[in-house]
């Protein structure tokens, strides 16, 4: 993360409508992902609109949104607040991530083209350039949904972003313990696939997730 990174200037950075809780949600969740806004903290509404120069109402409504992702709790008379992740959380969410990544993989795998594998190689020579863990993060998903596009399960698609959005608010702090495995491990989940191996893709693939769910909470424990 830049050292000099402000919730002001990642604003800045993400041109979009400032009157639209999307937009306002989306520089948030970054924002948490990259520590601005720290776990337990509470947010103040009026000063965070002000940093943002947003209007309190599409701000409330954003956080809203982000309540709906388990990213923020509004607890009573206190207000707004980032919520913390647990260990016994993190294993959870990890162990249905993988059960819906492998069901995914396993529909989409026999529609999975040529042109597929093509740019998840292309997206993985990407990540092994990007020293940014946000954008690192992005790449990883688009890498990991080429494979289970092809299924046409949108609904599942929609639940593992979820999923994904929870565990994803920790990258900062595992990706340089688990960075170049990981990268292994995506290469042979690529080779697997392009060898129209299922029952390797399904191995490589389930050996990844635990591998990363591993790594989180090795890290939670230590932080």
């Amino acid at each position: 993360m830049n050292e000099e990174m402000t919730l002001e200037s990642l604003a800045a950075r993400n041109a979009g409508d400032s009157s639209a809780p999307h937009y306002i949600a989306g520089v948030l969740r970054e924002a948490i992902y990259r520590g601005l806004l720290p776990e337990g903290k509470p947010l103040h509404q009026a000063q965070l609109a002000l940093r943002l120069g947003v209007s309190p109402i599409p701000l409330r409504e954003a956080l809203r949104l982000l309540e709906t992702e388990g990213l923020i709790a509004f607890q009573g008379y206190r207000g707004a607040m980032v919520t913390a992740l647990s260990l016994e959380e993190a294993r959870e969410l990890y162990e249905m991530i993988s059960a819906l990544e492998t069901s995914l993989m396993k529909i989409a795998f026999p529609r999975i083209t040529r042109r597929v594998v093509e740019d998840a190689a292309k997206v993985l020579d990407l990540m092994e350039r990007e020293p940014d863990c946000i954008k690192w993060r992005d790449l990883n998903q688009m890498f990991h949904n080429l494979f289970y596009e092809p299924a046409d399960r949108p609904l599942t698609l929609d639940m593992l972003a979820r999923l994904r959005q929870k565990t994803d608010r920790n990258i900062r702090l595992h990706l340089a313990s688990m960075r170049d495995e990981s990268q292994r491990q995506h290469r042979a989940i690529l080779d697997a696939v392009t060898a129209r191996n299922l029952d390797a893709a399904l191995e490589a693939l389930a050996a990844h997730l635990a591998y990363t769910s591993n790594d989180l909470q090795s890290c939670m424990r230590r932080g």
